[in-house]
Parts: structure tokens; sequence; C-alpha cells
């Protein structure tokens, strides 16, 4: 049986992006910016209030239910609650930095036009089964063993889809004991990977799928314990992970959040605009060019606004009461649909237990989403009293309301609370390799530091006569020639520096002058034809027709399309010895 190892909730994948290919149509045909998507194996979200630190996990996985394991480090005894995906990709979509590019051509008849395109860089995520990273689980029962006696054992309970413990990390043997008792696997490199969380006082919580669920019931997981600051325990991630793991995380309080012991570092917009679809390449380049390749770029700083009524906004769910009095499937499943519920993984999990999908629908090769979602067109096929997944099994309305409420409202309500006690919201993402994971990244508040927005502008101007040029948001200018932006090597952090509790930030490397020599002196071209030779249509280097008359709809924008990310995940099999 293949085994998985799935370190601190890290599921380690690769960030790839394909490179644009250029061309110019007609005079002037400049791309707009695309949407550059950054692939990343670990999204949390952290709040603090006082001592106690709240953090949203996103757990991914893909495979056989039994072979889900999660294991993570802790400074004190957490209490558990049910987390949402849902919370993720609003946060995500509110936070991406959005790149908008004003294109304004010149004529030669002193007239000009604008057009303005905007797209997203996201951070979207993906797992897949065959290289995670905390010590998987058979989802068999605990033997007495391990339960009876057991010096490392703390707390064991259930919540949910899953089966939960809380070991202490006095002694790592112990704990080790405890986990080869009650039948978890434990891959060779385990004891080195604990052993920098092996000390009096310290825990680990070991999560599993109870018996019976399924892969797809696999629910973010909301974690509070006392801790001074949040903090990742990216060490114990090395086990697992690939190169380049890409690591996104939010933090909640009053200030902007820093990254108490790595790098920060600013990123070149420049190599952006140029090519918007190597965002990812630009980010994890400028991260690693940090000493250690220890950094973090902050992509969003700012109000925590962003996310009111995202996630419970007035009105959303309808009322309970109705929904559970709704005793025929279809009313219940147009109720859903008409009062905001998404229609989502997490949801289809729940209808899965009360509304199954009969077999001979499967069979056929309809999805539970095409069966949910499209209801009306399955229901003469659906008789409650022979599904197959129980002779006499009925529709539950009461009993179904009351666990979409435990499982999709409350945790989503829960989220949106914490948006509304802190005032300031802060996005950092980072990449990482296995032999750059040595060092634990821990974050804290700086009130001194500026906002950081995730609106970037720029404009491209084309001339009557002449080439191009891009002119930045932070005053940059950039030659572009015949449509297509010069092939320059440039750093990809501006600066890298290091930020404090209090005061500016201590710079280490300044990249501005080599930038600035780079791009070098910009020339404008000129806004009309009176140069140009008036028996010739070309109006200069530009390649443009200077006998174009105002009225005479330009040579549109060409657009570049948006090309995903390709994951790859190499199995690994991992055997006791």
């Amino acid at each position: 049986m293949d085994r998985k190892w799935l370190a601190a909730g890290l599921a380690g994948l690769t960030l790839a992006a394909q490179v644009r290919t250029a061309s110019a149509c007609g005079c002037f045909a400049p791309p707009s910016p695309a949407t550059p998507v950054v692939q990343a194996g670990e999204r949390i979200l952290f709040a603090k209030n006082g001592d106690v630190v709240t953090a949203h996990i996103q757990i991914q996985y893909q495979g056989s239910a039994t072979d889900f394991g999660w294991l993570v480090p802790l400074p004190s005894v957490p209490t558990l609650e049910l987390g949402s995906d849902e919370l993720f990709t609003v946060l995500g979509g509110r936070t991406n930095p959005q790149y908008t590019m004003t294109t304004t051509r010149q004529f030669c008849d002193g007239t000009s036009t604008s057009s303005t395109g905007s797209a997203g860089c996201g951070s979207f995520f993906a797992a897949d089964s065959s290289n995670n990273a905390s010590p998987s689980f058979d989802g068999g029962v605990a033997s007495d063993a391990g339960v009876i006696n057991n010096p490392a054992l703390v707390v064991q309970s259930s919540i949910g889809p899953y089966d939960y413990a809380v070991l202490k990390a006095d002694d790592k043997q112990e704990m080790l004991d405890w986990l080869d008792a009650n039948h978890y696997y434990v891959p060779d490199a385990t004891g080195l990977a604990v052993a920098p969380y092996i000390h009096p006082g310290g825990y680990f919580l070991a999560l599993k799928l109870r018996a019976g669920e399924a892969a797809g019931d696999i629910v973010p997981v909301v974690l509070h314990y006392k801790s001074d600051l949040p903090m990742i325990p990216i060490t114990l991630t090395q086990v697992g992970a690939t190169e380049n793991m890409g690591v996104l995380v939010w933090l909640l309080g009053e200030a902007r959040a820093i990254p108490r012991n790595y790098h920060h570092v600013e990123l070149d917009e420049i190599p952006i605009w140029n090519s918007p679809l190597d965002y990812p390449k630009v980010a994890i380049r400028a991260v690693r060019e940090a000493p250690e390749r220890h950094a973090f770029l902050t992509e969003y700083a700012g109000t925590s606004t962003v996310m009111r009524n995202q996630l419970d906004y007035p009105g959303r769910f309808g009322n309970l009461q109705t929904l559970a009095g709704l005793t025929d499937p279809r009313d219940y499943l147009e109720y859903l649909r008409g009062n905001g519920y998404t229609f989502n993984g997490a949801l289809f999990a729940v209808l899965h237990d009360y509304l199954p999908e009969p077999e001979s629908l499967v069979s056929k090769g309809i999805s539970e989403a095409q069966f949910y979602t499209n209801f009306y067109l399955y229901e003469s096929q659906v008789s409650w009293g022979d599904v197959d997944a129980g002779a006499g099994l009925h529709f539950d309305s009461l009993a179904l309301t009351a666990e979409i409420d435990a499982r999709i409202i409350g945790p989503l309500r829960a989220a949106a609370k914490l948006f509304d006690e802190h005032n300031y919201l802060t996005r950092m993402f980072t990449a990482l390799s296995p032999a750059d994971m040595n060092l634990d990244p821990v974050f804290s508040e700086n009130p001194d530091l500026p906002n950081v927005v995730s609106q970037h502008t720029a404009t491209l101007t084309i001339p009557c006569r002449g080439d191009a040029w891009l002119r930045t948001e932070n005053g940059r200018e950039e030659q572009w020639i015949s449509s297509l932006p010069p092939n320059l090597s440039l750093p990809a952090a501006i600066r890298i520096e290091n930020l404090r509790e209090e005061g500016p930030p201590v710079v280490l490397t300044d990249n501005e002058p080599t930038i600035v020599k780079a791009l070098g002196i910009v020339d404008h071209g000129s806004m009309t034809g009176k140069e140009s030779d008036p028996t010739s249509n070309d109006g200069g280097s530009g390649g443009c027709d200077c006998n174009i008359h105002h009225g005479i709809p330009p040579a549109q924008v060409g657009t570049l399309l948006l090309v995903g990310l390709a994951i790859h995940f190499a199995r690994r099999r991992r055997r006791r010895q």
C-alpha cells in the first residue's frame, strides 16, 4: 500500500508557468496583462487574540482515504474546529495582485486614444496524492496498547470527518511508539524530521479520516492554541517537499505583519509587465535572491474590510427552519441554490450521506457535481427506498440541515467574524526547497510600515513616430522595440531587506541603481508626424501608418491568453525499515 508523508500540513508542489510567445500584428499589438497563476503547497490564515493563535489551515490531499494522515507540532494543547475551503477561495480572490495596463496610442494628427486592460495574478492551490508530507494513518481502530496508560497521549477525540489525537512531544520515542502501536505508518526519516520539535511542553496533533469517510470529505482545520507568535513548522515539511514549494500566508492583526526571522523582498515589476505569465518565476526568483533563500514578499497589506460581507453577507443561507422543513429533495436543493450555498466539494460531501447518487448514475459516469447541480434531470431515476447505499434509505432533511449548519455555515460564519475582530490583513508569499527548510518562519507586526496595494498600474504609450515606452506606477520607464519589450536581464527583487517590529526596513541589498542603468534613457518619440517624410506612409521606427485619420478605429490591442500552470508531483514510496 502506498503511504504518504504530509508534514505540518504542507503539501509540496512545483511552481511552473508557460512562457508567453509574443508576436507583432500590424503596427503595435502590445499584450495586455494576463493572469499569472501562482501555485503553492500551503495556505494558512493566522489571527491572534492575546496569547491565543487561531490558524485556519487548508489540507490538500487526493488519494485513498486510508492513506491520509496529518501531523503538526504545536507549542500547547490545541482545540479543533472545522474550517472551510471557501474561505481560502474568497480570500485569495480578494487579495490577488491585479495588474492593469493602459495603452495610449498617439496619432499623427495630434489626437490619441486609450484602452485599459485588467487581469489578476492569483495564487491558486492544488494537491496530488503522490507527494504529500505527513505521516499516514491507516484508518484502523486504535489498539489498546496505544490508548491505555500511554504517557504520550493527551487527547483522543473526533470532529467532523476526522479522528485526532494530541501527543506529548517530551520524548520522541514515546510518541513514535504510540504511532506504531496504533498502526500509524512512520517513514524512516520521521525521527530526524521531528527532532527539532521534541522538548518538554511541546505537542503534536495527529489527524486521520474516520472509518467510512472518503478523501473528498477532507476540509480545512481550525486550530486554537496558546503561543507568543504565529509560526509555520516548515522544518518538518522537508521530508516530503518538492523544489520551490510555495507557501501563502495571510495574517490578521492590528498592523502590517512581518516575517520576524526571514528576510523581505520587494518585487521588480518591470519583468512582470514584460511577461505577465512569468509572475511565478519572478516571485520565486526574488525570494531566492535573499540570503539562505529565506524571504517573503508582501502581496497585500491593508484593511481587512476587503473581506466584509464576502462569507456571511446579509440573507445568505436563508432560514434553517424553512430548509429543514423541505422534505422533497428537489425543493431542498433549489433552496440551497437560491440562498447562496456554494455547490462545491464540501457541500457535496455532506449531501452524499443523505442524498447519495444512485449507482446506476455513477456507472454512467455522472459525477456528484452533475447530479446535485442538475438534480431535476435525474430525480426520476432516484428511488429513496432502494438506493444502492442501503435498503430503506430515506431523505432526512432535518439531519441534513443540522449537518450543513455544522460543516458549512458554522465554519464560514466563524471565519467571517475574524475579519470583523481584526482591522488589518497582510498576505505574504514565499517558495522554499527542501534544502532551505531549516528555519521555521515566525510572524509579528510593525505599525510603522506602509500599506501594500494589490492593484498595480502601468501605461504603454505608442507614439505616432518612434518606439513605444512603458511607464510603471513608481515612475520607471522602459523602451519597447517594435511592439515587444526588451530582453533585459534584471534582478527580480528591487530590494532585499529586514523588517523589524518598529521603524523602517533595514535595506541589505538595493538593486534600484542596477535596474535604472539597465533600462537606460527612454526615447519618447514624437506625438505628431511632422518630422516624418510627407511622401512616406511610414511614421518612423515604430512602423505606424501616419496617414491614419481621426475617426478610423486604431488597431486593437492584442490580449495575451491565460495559461494555466502544470502541477506535477513525484510519487514517493516510503517503507519502514
